[in-house]
């Protein structure tokens, strides 16, 4: 792409694809507390300190540069070379762009086993679709649907265990 508006739609497309990634993570990092291991302590281990509780919101912010690292190598040349080859070699650019995701993702195949591949390839496939309209300006959408989706996991967290659902 040439001109002003290849600039602009590349950043975009990358701020876009940092915030999927992240919104990923944290919402990881909720489900993980929430149902794995992460709440239940050690025989003999204290419950939870006061630290920890202050420390844990900003546990998600870690996730930021892998999230601009994966975003900047990965998930924006994914949805780029989707377009190019859709264009090149017809087809939709979505059917491409799920074929190099599900690829991509295979380069966590022999470090995470099929757990991480499928894991990864979800999430940078849903980062890659979400990325894909971000040229066209919809990022405030992205964002405004992001934080509603945080608040309500946060919401129903908080109802879950207040009604004694989940145990704390």
């Amino acid at each position: 792409m040439s001109g002003p508006e290849g600039g602009r739609g590349f950043a975009r497309m990358l701020r876009v694809s940092i915030l999927a990634l992240f919104l990923e993570a944290a919402l990881a990092l909720v489900l993980g507390v929430v149902f794995g291991d992460a709440g239940r302590p050690e025989p003999g281990e204290e419950r939870v300190s006061a630290l920890t509780l202050l420390v844990l919101p900003f546990v998600p912010l870690l996730a930021l540069l892998p999230a601009a690292a994966v975003s900047a190598l990965i998930v924006v040349p994914t949805v780029r070379l989707g377009e190019t080859l859709a264009h090149r070699a017809g087809g939709h650019p979505v059917g491409w762009q799920l074929l190099l995701s599900a690829a991509s993702g295979a380069l966590l195949l022999p470090a995470a086993g099929w757990w991480g591949w499928s894991v990864g390839s979800a999430c940078i496939t849903v980062a890659a679709l979400l990325t894909r309209p971000a040229r066209k300006g919809y990022f405030v959408r992205l964002l405004l649907w992001g934080t509603v989706a945080v608040l309500s996991v946060l919401l129903l967290g908080g109802v879950g265990a207040y009604t004694g659902v989940i145990e704390s």
